[in-house]
């Protein structure tokens, strides 16, 4: 999905949810955070999102778009609440007549990613730490350990964010 395509199909979910007498806000993080809020890169596979509760009128919500649209059922995944540790930081990013859009904030995305520590994760990472001036491993760390719990770090998580800072 492009820029365009995911503001699309936000505009087409706020129209369905609104025809369904629904409102409702989701929290975007991931490829689609990357692509909307810090501009970084120009497609994403799908949107990941924390949907508000109730999450049933969004889903049916989100398959009449998808249908709508010609996109995957899954355009807009819930997949990444298993990621979010207590509820994150975030602002509103846009808002439609019944759907509000909300981005978790630059630094907790890092901290997902450098969390996630995976290769596919490496350019994000490093857009990300360019974006908030980060310079030495500790400074990233810093930030995921505000938001990660520290039994969950391992070695691993510093060598990836030092990798990611070398260049």
């Amino acid at each position: 999905m492009t820029r365009d395509d995911m503001e699309r199909a936000f505009q087409a979910l706020s129209e369905r949810l609104s025809l369904e007498r629904q409102q409702a806000d989701i929290v975007i993080a991931g490829g689609a955070w990357m692509a909307l809020v810090l501009g970084s890169r120009e497609i994403t596979k799908d949107i990941d999102a924390y949907l508000s509760a109730p999450t049933e009128p969004i889903r049916q919500a989100v398959l009449h778009v998808a249908d709508e649209m010609n996109l995957p059922h899954d355009w807009l995944n819930d997949s990444i609440k298993g990621f979010f540790y207590g509820t994150p930081p975030q602002n509103l990013w846009r808002e439609y007549p019944a759907l509000r859009v909300y981005a978790v904030t630059t630094d907790y995305m890092l901290a997902m990613k450098v969390f996630a520590a995976r290769n596919d994760d490496r350019e994000d990472t490093k857009k990300l730490l360019q974006s908030l001036s980060i310079t030495t491993a500790r400074e990233a760390l810093d930030i995921v350990e505000r938001y990660i719990p520290t039994n969950l770090l391992t070695p691993k998580h510093r060598y990836f964010a030092e990798s990611c800072l070398e260049q």
